[in-house]
C-alpha cells in the first residue's frame, strides 16, 4: 500500500515544477510493473506517455510538450540510450539538439527543442542504477516477503476476477481536477527550516532529495479541501505528517543505498540489541519481525556487507553467530512530527491529520511537562 501511495502522490504533483519520478526495484516477477501500471490507470490517460523503450535521441525529436505528464518507462534498461537526455528533462525541463542534415550535396544542421519535466516512474531489477540516475529518482522496493508471495498465489487460485472499472472514470477526474487547482505555495513555514537543519546533511544527494519531499508534501497539500480560502496553497505540519507516514522508509532507504528489508532488519536488531543488552540471533530477529528464517538470511548477508550490521567477534558454541547493529547507518532521513511539533512551538497547542494507512484521525497536542513542549498523540 506504502508503494502505491507514493506512486499516487507523485502523479499528483505532475503539475509541480519539479516533480519527482520514482523508480521501482525489485527481483524478476515480482510485480514491479503491474504496480506501475495498476497505479496510472488512476490517472487520465492523456497525461500518461507509455514507453517500451527509447532509442538515443527520441525524447528530442518527440512531438508535445512533457510538461505535467507522467513518463512511464517499463524498463530502465529500455531507455538506456535515452538517458543522458532524460537526465537533462528531468533537471532543466529542456533539451535542445543538434543534428546534421543531408540534402543531396548539401550539408548543414538543424535543432529541435523539448520541454516539460515529467514524472519519469519506470522499474529495474539492480539494486543501484548509474549513479547520475539514482540522484535523480526515489527507489522504492517492492514486498517480497513470503506473506505477500501468499497474498498473490491466493488471489490467482481463486480464478480470473473481472476488474471493476465502474470507479476507474471517477478516480481520472479526480485526479485531473487536483492537477488543475492553483499549484502557487507561500513561502515556507518556519518550521520547515527545523525539518532541513535535521536530515542527513552529509549526504550529498539531500540537495536534490529536498526538492522531492517539498513537492511530495505539496502533493499531499493538494489532497485536501482548502480550508483559508486563499488562492494558493500552503504547506501544513499535517501535511508533512502524513508525507512522513508515506515516505519515510522509502527515504531512508534511499539515501543509505539499502533496500528497505535491510533496514527493517537493522532496525529490529537496534531494537533487540537495546532490550536484551546483548547480541542477538537470527531466530530472535525473525521472531521480531514476523519473518522467516529464510528470509532474514536474505538480506542479512547484503546488511553486514553494507555495514549496516557487523557479527559480534569470537566463536560460539554450535557456531552460533550473534549480531550487532551499526547505529551510525540505521537512522532516519526525516525528522519525526513528535519532534519537529515538540521543537517548533509556533505550529500551535495542537495538529489534526488523517492517517493514510487506517484512515483514523490523529490528534497531537503539546502538553506542558518541566517546563519544555511535549507532544502527546490521541
Amino acid at each position: 500500500m506504502r508503494n502505491r501511495l507514493i506512486l499516487v502522490l507523485a502523479g499528483i504533483a505532475r503539475t509541480l515544477p519539479e516533480p519527482p519520478s520514482v523508480l521501482v526495484k525489485g527481483s524478476t516477477s515480482s510485480g514491479k510493473s503491474t504496480l506501475l501500471k495498476e497505479t496510472v490507470r488512476l490517472f487520465p490517460p492523456d497525461c500518461v506517455v507509455e514507453r517500451a523503450g527509447l532509442s538515443a535521441k527520441a525524447l528530442a525529436h518527440g512531438f508535445g510538450s512533457l510538461a505535467n505528464k507522467i513518463l512511464l518507462l517499463n524498463e530502465y534498461k529500455c531507455g538506456k540510450d535515452a538517458e543522458l537526455l532524460l537526465r537533462l528533462l528531468q533537471s532543466d525541463g529542456r533539451i535542445s539538439h543538434e543534428f546534421t542534415t543531408v540534402r543531396g550535396a548539401s550539408r548543414g544542421t538543424q535543432t529541435v527543442e523539448r520541454v516539460g519535466t515529467p514524472v519519469v516512474l519506470t522499474t529495474t531489477t539492480d539494486d543501484r542504477v548509474f549513479p547520475d540516475d539514482e540522484t535523480r529518482f526515489l527507489s522504492i522496493w517492492v514486498d517480497e516477503s513470503p506473506t505477500q508471495t501468499l497474498a498473490i498465489v491466493t488471489a490467482q487460485a481463486s480464478g480470473p476476477r473481472a476488474k471493476n472499472e465502474e470507479d476507474l472514470p471517477v478516480w481520472q477526474t479526480a485526479m485531473s481536477l487536483l492537477a488543475r487547482k492553483n499549484a502557487e505555495f507561500q513561502d515556507p513555514p518556519v518550521w520547515l527550516r527545523y525539518v532541513a537543519e535535521n536530515l542527513p546533511l552529509d549526504k550529498l544527494r539531500v540537495r536534490r532529495d529536498w526538492k522531492r519531499i517539498l513537492n511530495f508534501c505539496r502533493a499531499v497539500a493538494l489532497c485536501r479541501p482548502s480550508t483559508s480560502g486563499k488562492e494558493a496553497v500552503d504547506i501544513t505540519f499535517a501535511d508533512y505528517c502524513v508525507a512522513f507516514r508515506i515516505l519515510e522508509p522509502a527515504l531512508a532507504s534511499t539515501v543509505y543505498s539499502l533496500r528497505t528489508q535491510e533496514l527493517n532488519l537493522g532496525r529490529a536488531v537496534a531494537l533487540l540489541n537495546e532490550q536484551l543488552g546483548r547480541a542477538v540471533t537470527t531466530r530472535e530477529i525473525a521472531e521480531k519481525l514476523n519473518w522467516n528464517d529464510a528470509l532474514v538470511y536474505k538480506y542479512l548477508k547484503p546488511a553486514v556487507k553494507n555495514q549496516l550490521l557487523k557479527y559480534e567477534t569470537g566463536t560460539r558454541e554450535k557456531n552460533v553467530k550473534l549480531l550487532w547493529t551499526n547505529t551510525d547507518v540505521t537512522g532516519g532521513f526525516l525528522p519525526s512530527p513528535k519532534s519537529v511539533f515538540q521543537n517548533n512551538p509556533e505550529i500551535g497547542p495542537e495538529v489534526r491529520y488523517v492517517d493514510p494507512f487506517t484512515g483514523k484521525q490523529v490528534i497531537m497536542r503539546a502538553v506542558p511537562k518541566g517546563g519544555d513542549r511535549q507532544a502527546r498523540s490521541a
